[in-house]
């Protein structure tokens, strides 16, 4: 008798094991693609910054200085206990949606998942013959903090950017990127 019972218990067991398995993979995302991973992770971004941190991630050029923030709290985190921090992760949201971000308000801008000189599943972005690295970037800015600002990552860029174009007035970069976020 207490055979059958435990067998019972065993078969019950599996089952809602299973069913939990079953459950949780249907949770997960499609990723089949580039474009989906990266939609995927700078959602996810823009719902931990509001969620974790109380701060609005809206795509627009001036919010890449509160995903520095952000990091720059993660970083302090990561200080105190690098164990407590999944740099991986923080980078690949963080790091999708900062090169959306660029992509969203620089023409011409796109994304691939490997990169020809890096590597692969790098997610370079894209724009002319030039690789960027927004995902490697939110990485350092978690390990090191301050030193690796995504802010002056970005304007460098932007200034390279309207340099190869031949606008000559680079410090007026702010405005062009507002006009051409409207």
């Amino acid at each position: 008798m207490k055979s059958k019972f435990l067998v019972a218990a065993v078969l019950v067991g599996a089952l809602i094991g299973a069913w939990k398995i079953s459950k949780e993979r249907e949770a997960q995302p499609d990723l089949a693609n580039t474009e989906q991973f990266i939609s995927y992770a700078s959602d996810q971004a823009v719902a931990d910054a509001q969620k974790f941190d109380g701060i609005t991630l809206d795509y627009s050029i001036d919010s890449i200085k509160n995903v520095d923030a952000v990091l720059g709290q993660v970083h302090d985190s990561y200080v105190k206990n690098p164990d407590s921090v999944q740099v991986e992760g923080v980078a690949a949201e963080y790091g999708a949606y900062v090169g959306e971000v660029i992509r969203r308000h620089e023409p011409g801008t796109y994304w691939t998942k490997d990169s020809k000189t890096m590597g692969q599943k790098i997610y370079p972005l894209h724009r002319g013959s030039s690789e960027t690295y927004p995902i490697a970037w939110c990485a350092h800015k978690v390990i090191n903090g301050d030193e690796d600002n995504i802010w002056t990552k970005y304007t460098v860029l932007r200034d390279d950017v309207l340099k190869a174009y031949g606008k000559k007035d680079v410090s007026k970069a702010d405005s062009h990127s507002e006009q051409s976020s409207k």
